[in-house]
């Protein structure tokens, strides 16, 4: 492979250029396994510079090229892609960029889980402007539409506070608790916070410039229920749960200056949606949510519910567990991920016998695996994931108290697997074997999402009719410290509620004593509050 090659091929490992950091942000992903490109319609006002993020999800390398539009058809960048299929032998080298007068701006060939950065001036004619992806036979899939519009201002500045909770209505968020709150980065209107998916809230504040004294029309619609305010004064409300076919509208005098905007937003269960757009006699219709409105996204040739990856999310239906079983982020290939009802979520890893990761929210999305299993691993769906240890297994015999634990092994000598049984709930307990021990070990999740006070009991039962002495269960590892009744890790607490812990440097050991043939282990893994 030759170095100009190498270089297309890994972009995001090269410097980037020096950027002014006020510049808007348009973010463009490519979904892994889907051929396409989030978003199919993204717009601009002319004659600006917009820094454009581009960041491939995908297990194969993609580029974006931004493409002047053919004077008389409307092509989707389809002729810029022949000429780069065209170039054979030499399109690696040149990232599969032609050498074409309609070629405005374009990133390298980013490759699989990279990203590339750029500034692109845009055009100071309006139109539609099409990009595509120009590796070959892409861009029947990979293309989309720059509107260049005159556009009204966006906001200044957006923050968030994330709520937990089960409505039908609109809470007074003043009377509660914030689970998460922050600024949004892109300063666009997003209900994608953290893997929320069903019963939370959102308060959104942020300031919008109004460009000069006059009459001003906002655009609302939301699934379920949102409220606008500006500078304090309710201007829409669309409250209760509902869909969002339908977008209200009202104009409104504002002065000339900075304008203090507040949406709340709750979300019940089912579709979550949000869009916010405003209007003036010297700009069209211009939104402030990352979401479209399907009335609102004719030009763009696609639904409107397609302008996002949503997948398909796997979720614990009728209080019962939900089991994804494929290769899944930070665990091994013979991972195991249980969703509980409380939104408790876990993975067990059958090859070294120990939880790799816990998280909570959303559970997984089966799409990346839906046709195959050569997509690559899937992450969790949710937030707030933590590790109790590093990679390795859970038991193990140390002949002396100081004896260093096993090193990460994919598969350990002695473990075996033995498979699970589900009870009444589906929730599982699994089975398997150290040596001459047998093993059972379940997850009991306790405590509720909108409380904030989630935890999940681990228990682990033993019988041997020889018991071996120095049997350890590795509860935790990592940077702990004492803190009450428990020790606190990164992102989680732990209780011990069977048997005698002690700390041993980063490692927190139980050991296994039995009584008879029998013994039994058992611990509490608490969120951080």
């Amino acid at each position: 492979m030759t170095l100009s090659r190498l270089a297309f091929l890994l972009p995001a490992l090269l410097p980037l250029p020096l950027v002014a950091d006020d510049l808007p942000v348009i973010t463009i992903r490519t979904p892994a396994g889907q051929m396409k490109y989030d978003r199919p319609v993204i717009t601009a006002t002319p004659g600006t510079q917009v820094k454009l993020v581009f960041e491939n999800l995908d297990e194969m390398p993609h580029n974006f090229v931004l493409c002047h539009p053919l004077p008389d058809k409307k092509d989707k960048g389809l002729e810029v892609a022949q000429l780069a299929w065209q170039l054979g032998a030499a399109g690696m080298d040149k990232a599969w960029i032609p050498d074409s007068p309609r070629v405005i701006a374009h990133t390298g060939l980013v490759a699989a889980h990279q990203k590339e950065e750029l500034v692109i001036k845009v055009p100071d004619k309006p139109g539609v402007y099409p990009y595509v992806c120009t590796f070959p036979g892409h861009a029947m899939a990979m293309n989309g539409e720059l509107l260049v519009l005159q556009t009204g201002p966006g906001f200044t500045g957006l923050n968030y506070q994330l709520y937990l909770g089960d409505w039908n209505q609109l809470p007074d968020f003043d009377q509660l608790t914030p689970h998460r709150s922050g600024p949004i980065a892109d300063k666009t209107l997003t209900i994608e916070l953290e893997g929320m998916t069903q019963h939370f809230g959102v308060r959104y504040d942020g300031i919008l410039p109004v460009p000069e004294n006059g009459e001003y029309e906002f655009h609302l619609a939301s699934d379920d229920g949102s409220q606008l305010f500006i500078n304090g004064k309710s201007v829409l409300k669309n409250d209760g749960i509902h869909p969002s076919s339908q977008v209200i509208s009202r104009k409104v005098n504002l002065e000339k200056g900075p304008q203090k905007i507040r949406l709340d937003y709750f979300e019940g269960a089912g579709q979550e949606e949000l869009y916010l757009a405003w209007s003036g006699d010297k700009f069209s219709e211009t939104p402030l949510s990352k979401w479209l409105h399907p009335a609102r996204n004719n030009n763009s040739g696609t639904k409107a519910e397609d302008n996002e990856f949503t997948g398909i999310p796997l979720a614990p239906e009728n209080g019962e567990a939900v089991l994804y079983r494929n290769f899944i982020t930070d665990t091994g290939p013979r991972g195991i991920a249980v969703g509980y009802p409380n939104g408790v979520n876990l993975c067990f890893d059958a090859s070294v016998m120990s939880p790799a990761q816990f998280w909570q929210g959303a559970f997984m999305d089966a799409k990346r695996h839906w046709t195959g299993r050569g997509n690559g691993p899937q992450p969790p769906l949710g937030y707030d994931v933590f590790k109790a240890a590093p990679a390795g297994q859970s038991l193990a015999i140390l002949p002396e108290t100081n004896t260093p634990w096993p090193a990460p092994a994919e598969r350990p000598e002695g473990l075996h697997f033995r498979g699970y049984r589900l009870d009444a709930k589906r929730f599982p307990t699994f089975h398997y074997e150290i040596g001459s021990v047998t093993v059972e070990e379940s997850y009991r999740p306790a405590g509720e999402i909108k409380t904030n006070d989630l935890r999940v009991t681990r228990t682990l039962k033993f019988k041997a009719s020889q018991p071996p002495a120095q049997l350890h269960f590795r509860a935790a590892a990592g940077p702990l410290k004492a803190e009450g009744a428990g020790w606190a890790g990164d992102g989680f607490r732990i209780i011990a509620d069977q048997g005698q812990p002690f700390l041993r440097g980063e490692e927190l050991l139980v050991p296994v004593v039995f009584t008879g043939p029998a013994a039994a282990v058992a611990v509490t893994y608490h969120w951080n509050p």
